[in-house]
């Protein structure tokens, strides 16, 4: 991943991290149903789908962090005070 991507870059980077945990989940899912997987193997693909997990909570945190950023600030709308008096 980019230094500073825009954030159409990181969600890109997003979305191959989604599918990464899905995979690495599916994985595990199999894993636990197979009741003949060694304990060393569930362990890695426990580690795996917990690393995967990790990395799509930091990118989807950029992601929104991004595009916070690439936002125009929001302005409420400044009345003249006997406006305001008038509509309540």
């Amino acid at each position: 991943m980019d230094i500073d991507p825009g954030w159409p870059t990181a969600l890109s980077d997003y979305q191959d991290a989604l599918g990464a945990f899905e995979r690495a989940s599916k994985a595990l899912t199999a894993a636990l149903i197979d009741r003949s997987t060694s304990p060393g193997d569930l362990a890695v693909r426990l580690a795996a789908e917990a690393s995967a997990r990790n990395t799509v909570v930091l990118l989807r945190m950029r992601v929104v962090s991004l595009w916070r950023e690439s936002e125009p600030p929001f302005a409420l709308p400044i009345f003249p005070l006997d406006d305001q008096v008038g509509r309540a």
